[in-house]
């Protein structure tokens, strides 16, 4: 009798130890395994707490602690891994901006992204104003809409290329834009092609002396590698890189190129010269320079590759074109759209397809050299680029171009937070950090095509679970279904 006594008493000391800590939140996810981007693998079987929008606690899904929420979602199987970042894109490209959209169908592509996992984005060139409004509208509880950074208008030459932009007429102007600029509320400066080379060097000083990041295209009179030697903190779809590490061309062939009496023609001779030239000898010491001053590369492959394979990738796209607001579906054609012209030639053709294939050599052997990249889309007016499943053939180009699953999905988690330097609230899915989370039915470090495979999303604490995401869908196609007219 007193050993029957005895055992109870110690079952009930012992069961009580192990139920003693208690934990409260609002969401629970369960036995999921945690992908950790940091260092490439999987952590199995873990209890996510979050209360409101923090991760509050990560444990092992041992049993030993008791919770308590208002949702538990059971993920045993599936992998959890933090919100995706697309960091260039254009939610109001002023390239567009000559088909009139209306702001409502704007705030449409807002939500595409976030159903589709990207709960970050780094807006490379619009209207603050709509930026800010959008942010508004997201805080009021109005519009689904990821966390955004913002550039603002472009910095161009005095004749810019595009609506919307800030053409500086003279190096003197350069402060006071940029001030002009910080005062409207910008994150960064984007810099673009047409900005003359005295320009952009008063620029960069002025920001290089008040410390406030520039990115973007590099200008067609700066090389690369004065571009990285100057502090521009990323650099663009990897702009006037083939021309510094090919050969100059001889003033013979230029005036050569004179005498061609068309546009194309001039431009598809002078790349297939500094594609037979390229020297990766030049290009190694370039990608050096990059390493050397930390520079950022967002490369875009997957915008290079929809512009160069359009007619197939048209009919592979069909169903997401339906999710396009009218205006944008009616851009990216080529009766409109100013990157789908001369498509009648296959010099035209052939080189955007020999281009693309270089980029992936260039990526490649710049990863090898441990230069930091970003996933960016260049969502907007680039055909067939789209709203958060851009970010996903983003991530596939990278593993085409010879990084592994892990170093790709670091591009659109990770690398986005320290390029922001906000990696103490974002980048990981760890204890304390902002609760931006995708979970996934498979595991993306097995093939980063998995990263499409959505279970729900999770963005700043709220929910929204595969039967939300099919009625927000639902709904946007639904409002893009009428007819646009110019």
């Amino acid at each position: 009798m007193r050993n029957i006594f005895f055992c109870a008493l110690l079952f009930l000391i012992l069961g009580g130890c192990q139920s003693s800590e208690k934990l409260m939140g609002t969401v629970l996810v369960t036995h999921v395994n945690v992908v950790d981007v940091e260092s490439g693998k999987v952590i199995p079987d873990q209890n996510v707490l979050i209360q409101d929008d923090t991760i509050l606690d990560i444990r092992s899904a041992d049993g030993n602690v008791n919770y308590s929420a208002n949702r538990v979602i059971q993920a045993e199987g599936k992998f959890i891994i933090p919100g995706l970042w697309d960091m260039h894109a254009h939610p109001d490209d002023p390239e567009v901006w000559r088909m009139h959209p209306k702001q409502e169908e704007k705030d449409r592509l807002m939500p595409l992204f976030v159903v589709n996992g990207v709960t970050g984005i780094r807006d490379m060139g619009g209207d603050i104003k709509l930026v800010q409004r959008w942010r508004k509208l997201y805080e009021d509880g109005a519009l689904l809409a990821p966390k955004i950074f913002a550039a603002g208008p472009l910095l161009d030459g005095p004749n810019p290329m595009w609506d919307g932009s800030v053409g500086i007429n003279s190096p003197e102007y350069a402060k006071q834009v940029v001030d002009s600029l910080i005062a409207e509320g910008i994150d960064f400066l984007k810099i673009y092609s047409l900005l003359p080379r005295e320009t952009y060097l008063a620029v960069s000083s002025y920001a290089n002396e008040i410390g406030f990041p520039f990115v973007g295209h590099v200008p067609y009179t700066v090389p690369p590698s004065e571009a990285a030697e100057t502090g521009m903190k990323s650099q663009e779809h990897l702009l006037e890189i083939l021309k510094e590490c090919a050969d100059t061309p001889s003033q013979e062939f230029m005036q050569s190129l004179e005498a061609v009496d068309d546009r194309i023609g001039r431009s598809n001779q002078l790349n297939d010269f500094r594609l037979n030239t390229f020297k990766t000898s030049k290009a190694d010491s370039l990608y050096g320079i990059f390493k050397k001053y930390n520079i950022w590369h967002c490369p875009t492959l997957s915008m290079w590759y929809k512009n160069a394979w359009y007619e197939e990738e048209l009919s592979k796209d069909s169903d997401l074109v339906d999710y396009l607001p009218p205006y944008l579906r009616a851009y990216w054609t080529p009766e409109h759209n100013d990157h789908l012209q001369n498509r009648d030639r296959a010099d035209y053709i052939d080189i955007k397809k020999r281009l693309y294939r270089l980029y992936l050599e260039m990526v490649k052997a710049m990863n090898e050299k441990e230069v930091l990249f970003l996933a960016g889309t260049d969502v907007g007016a680039n055909p067939l680029c789209h709203p958060g499943v851009g970010v996903h053939n983003e991530l596939e180009a990278f593993t085409h171009a010879g990084l592994s699953p892990a170093e790709a999905l670091k591009t659109a988690t990770l690398n986005p937070a320290l390029f922001f330097d906000i990696q103490e609230k974002y980048g990981t899915v760890s204890m304390g950090k902002m609760a931006d989370l995708v979970l996934l039915n498979e595991n993306p470090l097995e093939d980063i095509n998995n990263v499409r495979e959505i279970n729900l999303v999770i963005r700043d604490g709220q929910v929204i679970d595969a039967t939300e995401i099919g009625n927000i869908k639902n709904s946007i196609k639904m409002e893009n279904a009428y007819p646009w007219k110019g």
